[in-house]
């Protein structure tokens, strides 16, 4: 007997429907939580906060091919008794997770190949070096020494599921009592129909909150970067949050009333 995939409470009248989904109980839909951070913010063009980003900003570049990727820390002490999960999507976009056992400043090459990578997450322990994740010399993900994951604003929805966006928060230190501000941009890629779309586009200091009235919809294979630029300066430190909720496409078609 198949589940069936429908956006509605399933687990007592009264217990709020987040919850619910955070609980795991509502089938097909997966919360998402979206985390950038970067002290390298700078005036020059609209980058996503990650861990790669430079004072001269600008779109975070993809793989152009789904490929395997070489792990690697900078410590001899991040052994195979440290473990790094890679979350992304392979060359159809389909979801691909894999997690891989360190070795050190020796790297590590994963079996899938990947198109894109969602998020690094070290699922045992502390990472005491910077871990990275590159195709040939180029890296596409990082985990800072310390932190035990990835700090990037950037997220693609994977084939048969949709995203729905609920809440946007950023922060930098640009306080109130400066001329200065930051402006912040929704960046989407729609790699189904070629369509580039700028969205949520506001100008912000110290702090923004976007609680949507209803959350927004992201097609599948949609590659979003959720950006941010300086007014002035470089080494502008930053923060973006996004939280919504991925749900499998049938949910839309399949909805019982």
């Amino acid at each position: 007997m198949s589940a069936t995939v429908r956006s509605i409470t399933q687990e007592g009248r009264f217990e709020p429907f987040e919850l619910q989904v955070a609980r795991g109980v509502v089938y097909g839909h997966t919360p998402i939580q979206i985390f950038g951070f970067s002290t390298n913010v700078g005036s020059t063009a609209q980058g996503p906060l990650w861990e790669g980003l430079t004072p001269s900003g600008g779109a975070y570049a993809y793989p152009s091919s789904a490929s395997q990727l070489t792990i690697v820390s900078t410590s001899t002490s991040d052994t195979s008794a440290l473990s790094v999960q890679v979350q992304g999507l392979d060359a159809n976009f389909n979801i691909l997770n894999e997690t891989i056992a360190l070795n050190g400043t020796t790297a590590v090459t994963t079996v899938g190949s990947f198109l894109r990578i969602n998020a690094m997450i070290v699922t045992n322990g502390t990472n005491v070096g910077v871990i990275t994740a590159k195709i040939s010399s180029t890296t596409y993900a990082q985990i800072n020494a310390g932190i035990g994951a990835t700090q990037m604003s950037i997220y693609t929805v994977p084939a048969g599921y949709e995203f729905f966006l609920y809440y946007l928060q950023g922060d930098a230190n640009i306080g109130f009592t400066s001329s200065a501000y930051l402006t912040f941009q929704e960046y989407n890629k729609e790699n189904v129909s070629g369509h580039l779309n700028i969205l949520n586009q506001s100008t912000f200091v110290q702090s923004f909150q976007f609680p949507f009235a209803c959350p927004v919809r992201h097609f599948e294979k949609t590659d979003i970067q959720f950006q941010i630029k300086a007014s002035t300066g470089t080494n502008t430190i930053a923060n973006l949050y996004a939280g919504g909720i991925l749900i499998q496409k049938d949910v839309l078609t399949n909805v019982t009333p």
